[in-house]
């Protein structure tokens, strides 16, 4: 039911200046990833600003900080949400079974996972960038290698 109302208003939006520009399936791994992306802006967010109130996480062995416990909350929200989206969405021909999708999915999720972590690191605790616009920035750059790793790796065979 939902799947169908993602994809039908995915299609809606595919009008023919977009069709010139790009393939359905890349159109159609944006507009997920698009859905994904405010999910996960939004689930770090409350992370960050109410379940940690902006704070350190003391866990008594060692210290987190709150940005980066945030991630421990959003990352896993973007991991079922995306792979859901992605599989019933936009690769949904896929051959591979689901099981071997999920396992691939989870290895390309956890390449972007270090990236991530090193990456909010850097911005946040050396650059200065506010957390939740590092992970928007973030998000963005590693766009492009998931949509390459998903193609070409997790749901290798998807018809076009």
């Amino acid at each position: 039911m939902i799947t169908s109302l993602i994809t039908r208003l995915c299609d809606c939006f595919y009008v023919k200046p977009l069709q010139y520009l790009m393939s359905r399936q890349v159109f159609s791994y944006i507009f997920c990833g698009g859905i994904n992306f405010v999910v996960t802006i939004f689930s770090y967010w409350l992370a960050f600003h109410y379940v940690f109130g902006e704070r350190n996480l003391d866990l008594g062995f060692v210290v987190i900080s709150g940005h980066v416990a945030a991630l421990g909350i959003s990352l896993p929200v973007n991991f079922l949400t995306g792979f859901w989206l992605q599989r019933s969405v936009s690769f949904r021909q896929s051959p591979l079974r689901r099981r071997t999708q999920l396992f691939r999915y989870f290895l390309t999720a956890m390449g972007g996972l270090v990236t991530t972590y090193f990456l909010t690191k850097l911005l946040v605790d050396v650059c200065g960038v506010y957390p939740t616009v590092s992970q928007i920035i973030i998000y963005v750059c590693t766009a492009v290698f998931s949509f390459l790793a998903q193609k070409y790796f997790t749901f290798r065979g998807a018809l076009k």
